[in-house]
């Protein structure tokens, strides 16, 4: 049996990485599809790692720095503000890290609440080399029961893409109220493996084999986080945000998110994408005015209807 050794990157964006990959993964699945499946699932749980930038340390430098023992491994976390204030807990995306919601830190303090951030595993400074959804949610519960045992309550979360999933997850699992910001949320797991193994030309046989390996693998079912249905009987109030040009996560699957969840509220945004939404100061606000319940923000719009109105408007 020959031996293979598929490059180890989830960059699928780079062409010709990405030509190198689907030629590797043709000639393995062709003469060693269990092989195959292996390698799929190293690529689909092997997060890109990127150095913090010299803004996000100095972020960083200002908080309590402190690690969370997860399921997954021990988890870098910090903390901003007085543990007797309620917590509010920025969970970042795949790829990312915490300190990349660090343009809603100062906002939190000034409006009275405390602020935890953390690296998921695979991510940042946290320990590991492979994440999924499934170490996403665990890594959350872990965080949120470690902020509890320290005498905080928790009283809301602000999610980022899979970050947004995850809060979705943990919220769906433990029906806990709270308030949720939901920025950019993806909707389906199985959607975008299927985009994953089409940009590397896996097979569908080869890309269901790999997601019965990580259901037996984590022991639970993918379909437990397809949304939007599995969030219909979720008890927390959720402000979703998404930007119409988000080129990465569509805003149609954040519209879909909102009208599913009972009560949501939806707000879109133009010409931010997926990351710059991150940073807009006016999103920042809506975040923090939503979490106090200062505004009232527009419910999604039915099917074949617009958007009622485009900006929040204040409670009389």
């Amino acid at each position: 049996m020959p031996t293979f050794t598929l490059t180890n990157s989830t960059n699928v964006r780079n062409p010709l990485l990405g030509m190198l990959q689907r030629a590797e993964l043709a000639l393995v699945s062709a003469f060693a599809p269990e092989r195959a499946v292996e390698i799929a699932a190293r690529l689909f749980s092997t997060p890109p790692r990127f150095e913090h930038t010299p803004r996000e340390r100095e972020l960083l430098s200002t908080g309590t720095r402190y690690e969370v023992a997860s399921p997954r491994g021990r988890l870098a976390a910090w903390r901003f503000g007085r543990t007797d204030r309620p917590a509010i807990v920025l969970v970042h995306g795949w790829g990312g890290r915490g300190a990349q919601l660090g343009a809603f830190v100062p906002a939190l303090l000034e409006a009275g609440y405390q602020a935890i951030l953390f690296d998921h595993a695979g991510h940042g400074m946290s320990e590991g080399a492979h994440s999924t959804l499934v170490h996403f949610g665990d890594g959350l519960a872990a965080v949120v029961a470690d902020a509890e045992a320290r005498g905080s309550t928790v009283h809301g979360f602000i999610g980022h893409s899979l970050g947004a999933a995850a809060v979705c997850v943990y919220l769906n699992d433990t029906r806990r109220k709270a308030h949720a910001v939901l920025l950019a949320p993806p909707v389906s797991v199985e959607r975008y493996s299927g985009y994953f193994a089409r940009r590397l030309g896996i097979a569908e046989p080869i890309r269901r084999r790999m997601q019965e390996h990580f259901e037996r693998a984590l022991g639970r079912r993918w379909s437990d986080f397809e949304l939007p249905g599995s969030v219909s009987q979720v008890r927390a109030r959720a402000l979703v945000i998404h930007d119409r040009d988000d080129r990465e996560v569509s805003y149609g699957a954040g519209l879909a998110l909102a009208r599913a969840w009972k009560d949501a509220r939806l707000l879109a945004t133009r010409g931010l994408g997926h990351r710059k939404i991150l940073r807009a100061t006016d999103v920042v606000q809506d975040a923090v005015d939503f979490l106090d319940e200062r505004v009232v923000f527009a419910p999604p719009p039915a099917r074949g209807e617009s958007q009622p109105y485009s900006a929040p408007a204040p409670i009389a």
